[in-house]
């Protein structure tokens, strides 16, 4: 690699926290891992289209909002019901999104007793966990208290 100019390295399109970047500097070269890039990594400025990774799942029936993905679609049955969302990481979001109705509605209740009505195709919340809470940061559900 030391024979290589920097423009003619192969491109990768993923990396691992422990893979080396090198980094050329006004004072010399320097490695560094991506692990340690990415958490000194401050106020980051985002351009463009923000995606939230993974496929969405579906709830179609009431139960636990799962966490394996960031946005689930909720796929209301004729009937009311209660969906349940379990604790989640720090810094964590959730966004989730009426997709169908056939007339009922979900209920869930999230901090300070809060409790998020979605009844309509549209019905949206978007989530935050932080200090051992769910809150609700935004959307077009109905929330009361």
């Amino acid at each position: 690699m030391a024979k290589s100019k920097v423009s003619d390295l192969t491109a990768v399109t993923s990396a691992n926290v422990n893979d080396l970047m090198y980094i050329v500097h006004t004072n010399g070269s320097y490695k560094i891992t991506v692990g340690d890039f990415l958490s000194n990594m401050t106020n980051p400025t985002l351009q463009g289209t923000v995606k939230l990774g993974g496929t969405p799942d579906t709830m179609a029936a009431p139960g636990v909002v799962s966490l394996t993905s960031p946005i689930s679609y909720l796929s209301i049955p004729g009937t009311a019901g209660t969906i349940t969302i379990p604790n989640g990481a720090n810094g964590q979001v959730k966004v989730l999104i009426t997709t169908a109705t056939a007339g009922g509605s979900y209920k869930l209740t999230v901090a300070g007793s809060a409790n998020v009505n979605f009844n309509r195709i549209g019905d949206t919340a978007t989530l935050a966990y932080t200090s051992n809470n769910w809150f609700v940061i935004g959307g077009t559900a109905n929330v009361s208290y």
